[in-house]
């Protein structure tokens, strides 16, 4: 009797058990994610915004209300009208949800965003749940100073070797075997020369930061003084122009408002050896 296939065991984390559990908690199976969202914020569930963002990153720094109808809005809060364009920000300051809040911030999130009547999450404290500690403790989280956003995490890399080959004509002097006293011979050499290319890919996905966020990937060998920079705002980055059978380390930051982050641990890749051989064609002239 032949045997099923091997199923994988997955160890639950605590961050899913909090989630699932905050789920059960706020009565949102088969709600969207939109709705999940909004509870979240609304009720100041940490352990549920964190399992929404896991799968939609971007949404802490969208207007993700806009996404929903004006019935859902109106079945989650009697002010429905003043979320049709909010962030998470705005609807977490509104309801005073502490947690939610400084988490956001911690994050990178905007508190400048402009929501409902040109209103920005400052302006909205406290309103839909008015409780005084909360009120005050978001009141100077939102004027605190703007800070540099939290450094990337360390990049994946994949390091791939290519070859090309470039077909060229040399010429060498011979001596004339007929007359070997007499003017040399030019004779010509077809070489193909192969050039080798080394590169490097790296990914270094920040989940939390908002599209087009401004990253600084550098890249050296080993012991070298000398960094090579690119800048980009892709979370995906290819680096060219390496040598073979070299050993690198690469770091990136992030950019924000507020200044470029620290650097990301150093992670260290290892560029292949080259392995193909000079071909040559020789003839005479």
């Amino acid at each position: 009797m032949g045997k099923g296939p091997i199923e994988e065991i997955h160890e639950e984390t605590q961050a899913e058990r909090e989630g699932k559990e905050a789920i059960e908690a706020s009565g949102t199976f088969g709600a969207s994610w939109r709705i999940m969202l909004f509870r979240a914020v609304r009720d100041d569930s940490l352990p549920l915004v964190n399992l929404v963002c896991s799968t939609h990153p971007s949404a802490i720094h969208e207007h993700f209300t806009s996404g929903m109808e004006e019935w859902q809005l109106q079945w989650e809060s009697t002010r429905w009208y003043e979320f049709r364009e909010s962030t998470a920000l705005y609807v977490a300051s509104a309801y005073a949800s502490e947690k939610v809040v400084e988490w956001l911030l911690a994050n990178g999130v905007d508190p400048d965003a402009v929501c409902y009547s040109k209103q920005t999450a400052i302006d909205v404290v406290g309103q839909c749940d008015y409780k005084q500690a909360q009120v005050a403790a978001i009141t100077k989280l939102l004027k605190a100073p703007r800070m540099p956003p939290q450094p990337p995490i360390q990049p994946t890399l994949f390091a791939k070797i290519g070859y090309e080959d470039h077909l060229k004509t040399v010429y060498e002097e011979v001596v004339n075997p007929e007359d070997p006293n007499g003017p040399k011979l030019r004779r010509a050499k077809r070489v193909t020369e192969t050039v080798v290319r080394c590169k490097v890919s790296a990914t270094y996905k920040s989940y939390w930061l908002p599209p087009k966020t401004n990253y600084e990937l550098r890249l050296r060998k080993v012991k070298s003084p000398d960094w090579k920079v690119e800048r980009t705002q892709a979370t995906h980055k290819v680096v060219t122009g390496l040598e073979p059978d070299a050993t690198y380390e690469v770091q990136v930051r992030a950019k924000n408002v507020a200044g470029w982050s620290d650097f990301s641990e150093v992670v260290h890749v290892t560029t292949p050896a080259a392995k193909r051989e000079v071909e040559e064609e020789g003839g005479e002239e």
